[in-house]
């Protein structure tokens, strides 16, 4: 999958009733609201109907993120083969989306270069292009319209079917229910779970889907773990043995809780006490116990050596230290004084020499 990061979706709103509220409200209202004024001038030619508008855009939100309603990647064919329709249908429907302000083209599809091909190849994926990746969203210019006529949350295209032998009336009394005094009480997160998962969610080598659930729904799963006194790398560690003997992970999983939880039971509820990188960890601190160690032994030496290093400078001024620099002088004294004879008698010498020479 071609991940594409939060930047190309700067400035794209989202939507704020999730899938069925954008393709049964959003989509409808926008439609009769701007069609004949922003549609049919673009698409003169080219006329798409309510029901294929509205058709594409159920089948299109399927695909996109439950939260956000972006990341809605699925090719034409797929969308055809969903609802029905020519694949041309769908891209008139895509542009009608587009020209009412419900979606955003963020990134164009494309056919994928070589490298890119031996990449999706090697992860078992044989297609040979990307699809357009799109952002279905409210439109601002809408709200004072769909907040009139929203539906009820019981009526509409998506209201329950109620039988008529249903009994539609309640007896009075006390609230039924687990406790039978009223709504049970919502169970806390585990303390130790919600710590490593917050921990793990700001670690830098995290992976990126860590940061699509909070630390709350992230701490169920990661109780157990945490009570064994896990680490955030021992969670990346274990993800990359996951990955490591075969298994392949999207760049955005599914359900990345559930994702944690299969590598979790691989790695087996009952083998927890094994911490993925304990054998690391473990390393690492005994090289830092050496490197310590080493460096004491270091600070220790430097500092016998500027002892010994003082002692030898206060004993220059010491007893047998004068005596023995002023036998030194007396030796180079005389050593001098016998030079000076030396020489003087080899110049009587030769001045000798001369003279007899010349006479």
């Amino acid at each position: 999958m071609l991940e594409l990061g939060e930047a190309p979706y700067a400035g794209v709103p989202c939507w704020s009733g999730r899938a069925q509220r954008w393709a049964a409200v959003t989509v409808p209202v926008a439609y009769h609201a701007r069609y004949d004024t922003h549609v049919r001038p673009a698409m003169p030619g080219n006329p798409v109907s309510l029901n294929a508008v509205r058709a594409v855009a159920e089948a299109r939100a399927v695909y996109a993120d439950h939260t956000t309603g972006r990341n809605c990647r699925p090719t034409n064919e797929r969308l055809a083969a969903d609802t029905g329709y020519s694949v041309r249908t769908v891209q008139r429907a895509d542009t009608a989306l587009r020209l009412l302000g419900v979606a955003t083209e963020v990134l164009r599809g494309r056919q994928r270069t070589r490298a890119e091909r031996f990449a999706s190849w090697r992860v078992g994926d044989r297609d040979r292009g990307w699809a357009s990746v799109w952002a279905l969203h409210d439109n601002p210019l809408l709200h004072k319209i769909i907040g009139p006529l929203s539906p009820h949350p019981r009526s509409g295209r998506f209201k329950p079917e109620t039988s008529c032998s249903s009994e539609l009336t309640t007896n009075p009394g006390r609230p039924a229910g687990a406790r039978q005094d009223g709504a049970t009480r919502r169970q806390a997160p585990d303390q130790r779970g919600l710590a490593l998962a917050r921990a793990w969610r700001a670690d830098a080598h995290a992976p990126p889907w860590a940061h699509r659930h909070s630390t709350h729904a992230w701490a169920a799963i990661l109780a157990a773990p945490a009570a064994h006194g896990w680490t955030p790398r021992d969670l990346n560690q274990l993800i990359t043995d996951w990955i490591g003997v075969g298994h392949w992970i999207a760049a955005r999983p599914h359900k990345p809780i559930g994702l944690l939880g299969a590598v979790l039971a691989w790695h087996g509820t009952d083998n927890l006490d094994d911490r993925p990188a304990a054998a690391d960890m473990a390393r690492e601190a005994q090289q830092l116990a050496a490197d310590r160690a080493r460096i004491a032994a270091q600070h220790t030496a430097r500092a016998e050596h500027a002892t010994a290093r003082a002692a030898a400078r206060a004993a220059l001024g010491g007893t047998g230290h004068t005596a023995a620099r002023a036998a030194a002088a007396e030796a180079a004294a005389r050593a001098a004084q016998r030079r000076t004879h030396t020489a003087a008698a080899e110049a009587a010498d030769l001045a000798a020499r001369v003279a007899a020479a010349r006479a």
